[in-house]
């Protein structure tokens, strides 16, 4: 019976699923007719009364009083992790509810977030510390959890009892009533109370379904939501979900925000996705909610299938990459993993580190294990229960060189380690479980402000380093991210760091004693062509000593623990003095066991009796003082001291200096290995240019005392360009070098030569673009379109393109680019595949004047030849150039990803842009990438002159001018001097004048370092009467000496000499590795004869 305070609902309540005795919680959708409710007593025509308006009725929601069709609320399938639709922002003050349907396979997944405004609150460590309410839903290894901050701290409810994600519906509702309420999975009610005192949930802003946007700036994630700390959006199905009783029609929304990976569907796929071996190189494959997901943790590479190669990152002890965090982050639960490669036994892989706290979790090799510790600064924060860092070791022997896995998985309290298949585990003491952290650094430690113990560098590589979901390397490498600071070098490249030469066999240091007495793990690197020679030594207490050295070509380690002196001979397959670097490695563990490895074969050896060295006294490198050689012990067969190169030498951890930190120096003792002091102090091999002299397509030069490289078209740097060119990063926001010509030094060029190295995965952008001056209208363009590179040029009236068909370059790999022009003439080589030639078809005005040149006038002849040698003339001169632009920001075509090397006609700009040269400007998401390399060396090694290396002038002498040009061929080298290559920056031919002033050929402000290119360059002169009188004088002087000469040959006999008629076109620079071009010493000006339209004999 109905008294008079009971209520009627019709098609709903404000909360139906706490009514007693319901068994559903959503609210009723489509037609109901003739609603009427009667007993003995009464009769209630609810759907009239309501209809009318009647007081006793209250209507809520969206009710029409005609039938209409309701649209059905069909289920949503999220098929990424990337996936989500936005809601309208949740009015919820003090009580609201939220029901929806669920299905999936997958553990994790974050399925609703939203949150308030931020609040700045002060900590107990009385700093600011942004707090916001929220509220979310998340699924964790296959449970649900409901997180609810009110302002007064957060409530984690775990709302299942088994596991959700076995791919059958759930269904999910939430009341809430002020503090308190209660989350149903499939009618299994679970109570919760939020903290404090506050019964308002103050929300602001959108809610999120299945995930979180890419951007994410103006979000503030709870550190107690584990799956968007950990990236893990939601894969699966969602469907009929209510807010506060009303229906959301979430299909419609994805439609509308055109959704990516949202479909209007849910059927599961009865086959296992894993049945086709989708994932390649080795990768773990897992079924998923109606996908495969490939694991390619451990493989080297990446992506949906891991089919792209993981960028690698080589460390020398002085780089490192540090990622500095948009803001200061606060984590409960890491994924780490990477790979790794080092011959150290010691070096920091990877560490968090913030500014304000010692927080750090921290990934070290150590003694040959990988150490893994987390520190929680719990004093700083006033939290009850304290305790030191958790420290785990797994793994073992690692510093074999070769590539090893590192995973952590951190969730609250519990630390799991694995390297390889070791796998160590632990639960860390104590209630805080906050980690926070400003940067994400490899290699080097450089957050040291509340760090005790620094650890080690790192030397070796690194590879697929991810944090949380994301791939760090690879995103600051593509410019994906702004954020990073990097120093290492890409690439696996062979790592010599810190070497230092002693030139004579009397040379040597002393360094501090060594620290050995348990356990030991030394490396070092040489490099030598002498056969005998002390390396190391060091005595100490008693009888003990340790000593290195190579006798007869192969190493021995000889060392005595107080049982009598032992000698482990290394077992290498041929002498080492072969001029070539060698790797040693010498271990002896708390087990009494001794190893030498040296490059990849190893010798071991067990020793009973003492396990401890007590060494004492300095440790000597490269040899010893000349009287402590007649006191050695047995079996030191070393007499005389070492004489090669020493580098990347490891003394149980510590990594010397060996110059400056030497506690004495006797002898010739030099920084670096140069290929010079191989040969004039070592007496190794012959320094003559071969085929592997320079590295990367560079250009060898044969000198007197040994070889240099021309390094200019390869992208590359160092003496053997082997080093990387100066590199920039360009972030996806885009970014812009702009280098400007002084406005009385600006260039016109015949021929150019341009290169870059670059590597990107955009399909459309600017790499390098050369405009002329305003109104000119000439320009150069190097861009990639539809994901292939050309270039397209304009020095006249049409535009000229050249491009590589044949392969896309946006592949994330590195390439080096190569232009070349000469006029209309065109080359375009991307790394070592074919070349792409354009040539110009004939000049159609040469040929039409040719047939109508009998029906002109005589006189009027010879204008009309001078008009048309000058139209020719303006079409291939690029006049003018103002500027360089580099990154395609200024044209609205945005590069992302990295450049380096770049050179056009002779200027290093990306070198400049490093230099703070101060005609350059950047803006926009530009950083260096490391230091900017040196330019400059040894005599004998430094880059020459590009065009003394890569130009080939010939002389072609007629009745009236003389013409210099470049040739092609390279076979034959004529004697070159200063002037003749400082006239090729402004050549003429036969039917050609231009004024020019060779003097002014490379920029003369301060800052500017311009390399002369192979480029003929014509430069305005402020005055040309000098040059007109000069120009007189000179054919004056021409015509006495041809007359002189004439008159003193006149009874000679004549000789002919005929020239061959090949065809002129520019040289292409980009030699294959080991050109080899002789220079002789200066001599006069020579060189091959040239014909124009015939044969022509020349009569002297």
């Amino acid at each position: 019976m109905l008294g008079s305070d009971d209520f009627f609902y019709v098609g709903g309540s404000p909360s139906t699923a706490d009514l007693p005795g319901s068994p559903v919680s959503n609210n009723f959708m489509g037609c109901l007719k003739e609603v009427v409710y009667k007993n003995n007593d009464i009769r209630l025509e609810l759907s009239r009364l309501a209809r009318i308006g009647d007081t006793k009725m209250k209507i809520y929601g969206e009710v029409v009083f005609k039938c209409e069709n309701v649209a059905t609320l069909d289920p949503i399938n999220f098929e990424t992790p990337e996936a989500y639709i936005s809601l309208p922002k949740w009015n919820t003050k003090r009580m609201g509810s939220i029901s929806f349907d669920f299905r999936t396979t997958e553990p994790n997944g974050l399925i609703l977030f939203t949150h308030g405004k931020p609040q700045e609150r002060k900590d107990a460590r009385s700093q600011k510390n942004t707090k916001v309410d929220f509220f979310a839903v998340e699924l964790l290894d296959g449970n649900l959890y409901l997180l609810l901050d009110m302002g007064s701290g957060t409530i984690k409810v775990k709302a299942t009892q088994k596991k959700a994600n076995d791919g059958e519906w759930y269904h999910v509702d939430i009341q809430r009533d002020g503090r308190s309420g209660t989350i149903s999975v499939n009618s299994r009610r679970t109570p919760f109370t939020a903290s404090g005192e506050s019964e308002i949930l103050d929300l602001e802003g959108d809610m999120y379904l299945g995930g979180l946007p890419e951007n994410r700036a103006g979000l503030i994630l709870p550190t107690e939501l584990w799956t968007a700390m950990l990236n893990y959006g939601y894969v699966g199905c969602i469907r009929d979900l209510f807010i506060d009783g009303r229906s959301k029609n979430i299909r419609q929304l994805a439609e509308m925000q055109n959704a990516a990976g949202v479909k209007s569907s849910c059927s599961r796929m009865s086959a296992k996705q894993c049945d086709s071996y989708p994932c390649k190189n080795n990768a773990v494959c897992k079924d998923g909610w109606n996908r495969f997901i490939c694991d390619c943790t451990g493989t080297g590479y990446w992506g949906r299938t891991c089919e792209r190669e993981a960028s690698i990152l080589s460390y020398d002890g002085s780089m490192y990459m540090k990622i500095i965090m948009p803001m200061v982050m606060h984590t409960e639960a890491e994924d780490v993993s990477f790979r790794f490669m080092s011959q150290r036994a010691y070096g920091l892989l990877v560490a968090t580190t913030s500014r304000d706290s010692a927080d750090t979790l921290r990934l070290e090799l150590d003694g040959g294990r990988v150490k893994l510790m987390v520190n929680l600064d719990c004093i700083r924060i006033n939290c009850n229960s304290s305790k030191g860092p958790e420290t785990l070791y797994a793994g073992q022997k690692l510093n074999d060189n070769e590539w090893h896995t590192v995973r952590v998985v951190r969730r609250g309290k519990s630390l799991k380690l694995t390297v390889d298949d070791d796998v160590a585990e632990g639960t860390m003491v104590g209630d805080h479980t906050r980690l926070e952290f400003h940067n994400i650094e490899t290699g080097i430690m450089t957050e040291k402000r509340y760090i005790s113990v620094v650890p080690s560098s790192f030397i070796g590589h690194l590879q697929s380093l991810m944090f949380n979901g994301l791939l760090y390397i690879d995103l600051c490498k593509n410019g994906d991210i702004d954020y990073c600071e990097l120093k290492a070098r890409f690439g696996l490249r062979n790592i010599i760091a810190d070497p230092v030469t002693f030139k004579t066999k009397s040379s040597y240091l002393s360094l501090a004693t060594l620290q050995a007495y348990t356990s030991m793990h030394l490396f070092f690197q040489f490099k030598t062509t002498s056969a005998d020679g002390f390396i190391l030594f060091n005595s100490g207490d008693g009888n003990d000593f340790i000593a290195v050295e190579l006798v007869k070509g192969y190493i021995h380690y000889v060392f005595d623990l107080g049982n009598g002196p032992n000698v482990i001979k290394g077992n290498s397959d041929r002498p080492l003095n072969d001029n070539q670097w060698h790797n040693v490695v010498i271990t002896r563990d708390n087990s009494n066991t001794h190893s030498l490895k040296v490059d990849t074969k190893v010798v071991t050896q067990v020793i009973n009796g003492a396990k401890n060295l007590d060494l004492k006294g300095d440790l000597y490198m490269a040899g010893l003082a000349q009287g402590m050689y007649s006191n050695l012990p047995k079996l030191v067969a070393s007499r005389d001291g070492f004489q090669g190169c020493l580098a990347s030498v490891d003394l149980n951890g510590r990594l010397p200096d060996l110059i400056n930190d030497a506690l004495h120096r006797s002898g010739q003792i030099e920084r670096g290995c140069e290929v010079a002091l191989t040969k004039a102090d070592l007496q190794g091999p012959s320094t003559t240019c071969q085929e592997d002299s320079c590295a990367n397509q560079g250009v060898c030069m044969q000198q007197w005392e040994g070889f240099t490289c021309d390094c200019s078209m390869t992208s590359y740097s160092g003496n053997q360009c082997n080093d990387p060119g100066a590199t920039y990063i360009f972030g996806k926001s885009g970014g812009l070098i702009l280098y400007t010509w002084p406005a009385n030094d600006r260039p016109s060029t015949r021929s150019d030569r341009l290169a870059v190295g670059f590597s990107t995965t955009v399909k459309d952008g600017i790499l390098v673009r050369i405009d002329s001056a305003p109104g000119l209208g000439d320009f150069l363009q190097l861009h990639i379109e539809q994901g292939k590179i050309g270039v397209v040029f304009n020095i006249g009236t049409v535009d000229i393109s050249i491009k590589e068909e044949r392969t896309p370059v946006n592949d994330g790999k590195y390439h080096v680019v190569r232009f070349t022009r000469n006029g209309g003439n065109a080359t375009l080589q991307v790394d070592n595949w074919p070349v792409n030639e354009h040539y110009p078809t004939g000049n159609t005005d040469n040929e039409r004047f040719q047939m109508v040149k009998q029906k002109i006038p005589f006189k009027y002849n010879r204008p009309v030849e001078e008009w048309l040698q000058e139209k020719g003339r303006q079409l291939t001169i690029f006049n003018t150039q103002a500027q360089i632009a580099i990154g395609g920001k200024d044209k609205g075509r945005l590069f992302q990803g990295q450049l380096s090397g770049l050179y056009y006609d002779g200027l290093k700009v990306l070198n400049m842009a490093a230099e703070n040269n101060p005609n350059i400007k950047i803006n926009g998401s530009v950083r260096l990438v490391g230091e900017v390399p040196s330019i400059l060396g040894t005599t004998q090694t430094t880059s020459m002159p590009p065009e003394m290396s890569t130009t080939v002038m010939e002389t072609t002498t007629t009745m009236a001018t003389t013409t210099t040009r470049k040739n092609r061929s390279t076979a034959s080298i004529q004697p070159t001097s200063d002037d003749l290559v400082s006239s090729a920056e402004c050549s003429s031919d036969d039917e050609d004048f231009v004024e020019c002033e060779p003097s002014t050929a490379n920029p003369t402000e301060p800052g500017i370092r311009r390399v002369p290119g192979a480029s003929e360059v014509i430069r305005e002169s402020s005055s040309t009467t000098g040059m007109v009188v000069g120009i007189v004088a000179a054919a004056a002087l021409c015509i006495l000496i041809l007359l002189y000469a004439m008159y003193k040959y006149r009874n000679r006999d004549e000789g002919s000499y005929q020239v061959d008629e090949t065809r002129n076109y520019i040289s292409n620079s980009a030699q294959s590795n080991g050109t080899l071009m002789k220079e002789k010493q200066p001599s006069s000006k020579s060189g091959h004869k040239k014909q124009k339209n015939k044969d022509k004999e020349y009569y002297v």
